[in-house]
């Protein structure tokens, strides 16, 4: 058993397809019934038309004094205020999430509005901010973007923020909407099944575009109110692909190993684990390959996303919801729209709703960028709480091994050069200094925030003498590649909401940049993408230091912004009538051992 000071869950919430509150979520385990229909948020017509999605009907109103907020926002609120209960105030919040306002930043882009104040919303840390408004939480307010594996990570942040001493109640979880981006972005893909998604089958046909939120309040001390116990997590990057998973489950399995092994204990200890599990041909393949690879004799196992759908970032807050339920209840979830198993995958999940004792779940996350994350949940039993007083993990001092930066001026040295002389450097960072960073053929496909984030993760790494991958990747950005969304979406209304590029779709998500670092250093660890406004690379820093705590060998941060013509003045409207800038900067940091060189 681990020494390390545990995350007791004392609270959660909860609203997916087919659930409004936790008490909805376990009568629909106990009795499962699938609610995929066409979508009724946007239109889908011509090749969209009677594509299912997994969408909640019916929210309740009075959410907030503001009722104008986006939907994100109100699924995080009615999942947020279910958690939290009428029990003191959080001291943080960390929100997992991929599409943030973005539903209503679609609206007024086809309607043509050029006002700020339709896009206010659409900063994926608006919805973190409005919940802290809504809750009253003073302290850290964090965002996270990993694609679908947003939650999963937010509660790996969340359990290192309590063992640090940081903070000792933290509301963790994510949220998303459906919205045009993702459902056209799969279909795009072809990864959208069109009568609903299959984990498992042998002829499952693509994930099914879902809603929601899942919310955990993690506190640093068990109380009787515990629910469960956040006993470990595993962060681990595939370094493969954009979008594809590593065919034989690389990533997969180290995340499993890294997680069981935080919690202390062994593969034969789990009683259930919720498979990530979309229905896509090479997701189930490649996760069927990393559970054999840990398991030798594999508990019982089952993906509940052939109920809930795939609600994206939301994924993994919901399941560590329905994990808790799991353990509180003994009950196995289906593996519900299974009808036919694929035995190429040598894997038996759970047919129907079982009762068992249920004592640890493992349940996994993975998304585009090759992030993946697993989290360890048990029973609030003796033996795991024993460990409560284990000692708090202090943050070093860190060193900085490396250091870039890019403006309008160039590299760092032509910056400081510019600077000592007076001279500014706003303005766009020159063409040349890409080139000059990251060999062409790696860059050839793609647009500007990525390029600029590889040239100086290229350029601190090799500055930093460090010879080994960075063990961790964190990335700070409040508007991610906004060239790639805004192109995607274009193209999507210019064609009538058809068509658009899958190309832009996959290099839209927030975390599409640090994805692509990890491939250009081969970077396994943990690969994180904070967006918070202003605030975005000091939240990248702090999971650093988190990580580093942990005795990684060393940390690549970054952050970066890509002007975008049209976008840029309308989500910063500081930006009108002034000189469009874009740029960056990244640290190669390790823990100071207080040797010279520094």
């Amino acid at each position: 058993m681990s020494s390390r000071p545990r995350a007791f869950v004392t609270g959660i919430g909860v609203v997916c397809a087919g659930a409004k509150d936790v008490a909805e979520l376990r009568s629909l385990l106990s009795a499962p019934r699938r609610r995929f229909a066409p979508p009724t948020l946007f239109p889908c017509t011509g090749t969209s038309a009677g594509l299912p999605a997994a969408e909640i009907g019916g929210l309740p109103t009075g959410l907030s004094t503001d009722s104008d907020l986006p939907r994100t926002h109100q699924l995080a609120l009615l999942a947020a205020r279910e958690a939290v209960g009428g029990g003191p105030t959080p001291d943080a919040i960390i929100v997992g999430t991929t599409t943030g306002g973005i539903l209503r930043t679609e609206a007024g882009l086809k309607a043509g509005s050029i006002s700020p104040d339709d896009y206010r919303f659409h900063g994926l840390d608006t919805v973190a901010l409005c919940l802290a408004h809504a809750l009253g939480v003073h302290g850290p307010v964090m965002t996270i973007s990993t694609a679908c594996s947003s939650a999963a990570v937010a509660l790996s942040v969340g359990q290192a923020l309590l063992r640090s001493g940081l903070a000792r109640r933290i509301l963790v979880g994510g949220a998303d909407s459906l919205c045009r981006l993702a459902f056209h972005g799969f279909r795009s893909l072809q990864l959208l099944a069109p009568d609903g998604c299959a984990p498992l089958d042998v002829n499952r046909a693509g994930m099914t575009v879902a809603e929601g939120a899942g919310f955990l309040l993690l506190e640093s001390a068990p109380s009787r109110l515990t629910l469960a116990v956040l006993a470990g997590t595993g962060l681990s990057c595939d370094a493969y692909h954009a979008s594809s998973p590593h065919p034989e489950g690389a990533g997969a399995a180290l995340a499993i190993r890294r997680a069981l092994d935080d919690a202390g204990i062994s593969p034969s200890d789990v009683d259930y684990i919720n498979l990530h599990g979309t229905g896509t041909p090479d997701n189930d393949a490649a996760e069927a390959k990393a559970v054999r690879q840990i398991f030798d004799s594999p508990p019982p196992m089952s993906s509940t996303k052939g109920l809930t759908g795939h609600p994206l970032a939301a994924a993994g807050g919901i399941e560590a919801v329905i994990a808790t339920v799991a353990i509180g209840d003994g009950l196995l979830p289906a593996n519900t729209g299974l009808v036919a198993l694929d035995p190429a995958l040598h894997v038996v999940p759970v047919a129907a709703p079982t009762r068992a004792s249920v004592k640890t779940v493992l349940s996994s996350s993975f998304g585009f960028g090759g992030n993946n994350a697993c989290v360890v949940l048990q029973a609030p039993t003796a033996h795991a709480t024993a460990t409560v007083a284990g000692s708090t993990l202090a943050l070093p001092a860190l060193r900085v091994a490396g250091a870039a930066c890019f403006t309008a001026a160039g590299d760092l040295a032509k910056t400081w050069d510019a600077l000592l002389h007076g001279s500014a450097v706003v303005g766009f960072v020159p063409d040349a200094a890409f080139t000059k960073a990251v060999a062409a053929p790696f860059t050839r496909r793609l647009k500007r925030l990525p390029r600029l984030m590889l040239a100086l993760a290229q350029t601190a790494h090799q500055i930093s003498g460090v010879t080994q991958p960075p063990g961790l990747i964190a990335v700070g950005t409040a508007w991610g590649p906004l060239a790639e969304t805004q192109d995607f979406l274009r193209k999507l209304f210019e064609s009538g909401e058809q068509f658009s590029s899958p190309t832009d779709f996959i290099g839209s998500v927030h975390n599409a940049p640090a994805g692509q670092v990890a491939l250009l250093l081969g970077a396994t660890g943990p690969n994180l993408t904070c967006s918070a406004g202003d605030r975005s690379f000091a939240q990248a820093l702090l999971c650093a230091s988190l990580d580093l705590a942990t005795g990684s060998n060393s940390a690549l941060v970054m952050a970066a912004e890509a002007h975008e013509a049209h976008l840029s003045p309308l989500f910063e409207p500081a930006w009108q009538g002034s000189r469009a800038s874009d740029g960056g900067a990244a640290l190669v940091l390790r823990a100071d051992d207080g040797s010279p060189g520094a």
